[in-house]
């Protein structure tokens, strides 16, 4: 009677040659089809996300043609420099953009800490440091009146327009 010794396979899987060789040329592993799968979902998510918000913005501003343009000046905000009105004497055509935008800030965060025993007790110090974070443009809007006064085209740039473009009050 013959007996034949089986060695113990590797605890390790980097050790074991056969687990690290991968599928067959031209094919993927199964983790790796549903992380694709997850991305995919997810970027076609996002998609449908930024198209409902480009869609809001679009109404809203496709509201104002049509409409005098005393009106834009009458029922959104002008104060402090948040419109610019710019006058084209060729065409007689006359731009109201307004700008949102997100303020600057400071954050403070925590960079290190350190416990040490000293006389009287345990002393805690912590580090911070402040992180400027500059303003940022949300949402540039632009509405185009002709000759005679009347809101004929409109164009908008910015991700968060459909919160920042405002439909006429009736």
């Amino acid at each position: 009677m013959t007996t034949k010794e089986i060695e113990p396979m590797p605890l390790n899987r980097a050790a074991n040659a056969d687990y690290n060789h991968g599928p067959p040329a031209g094919h993927i592993r199964f983790r790796d089809f549903v992380l694709m799968l997850c991305l995919l979902s997810l970027s076609s998510y996002v998609l449908v996300a930024q198209a409902k918000e480009s869609k809001r913005a679009t109404a809203k501003a496709d509201a104002w043609i049509g409409r005098d343009a005393a009106d834009l000046l009458t029922q959104l905000r002008v104060d402090g420099g948040r419109v610019q009105i710019d006058e084209n004497d060729e065409t007689g055509e006359t731009s109201y953009t307004w700008e949102t935008w997100n303020p600057d800030w400071v954050e403070n965060r925590v960079v290190g800490s350190e416990i040490a025993p000293g006389p009287g007790g345990i002393f805690h110090t912590t580090y911070t440091q402040d992180v400027y974070h500059p303003a940022t443009v949300r949402c540039i809007v632009t509405f185009h009146a002709d000759k005679e006064g009347i809101v004929r085209r409109w164009d908008y740039e910015g991700d968060t327009c459909s919160r920042d473009v405002e439909k006429p009050k009736e």
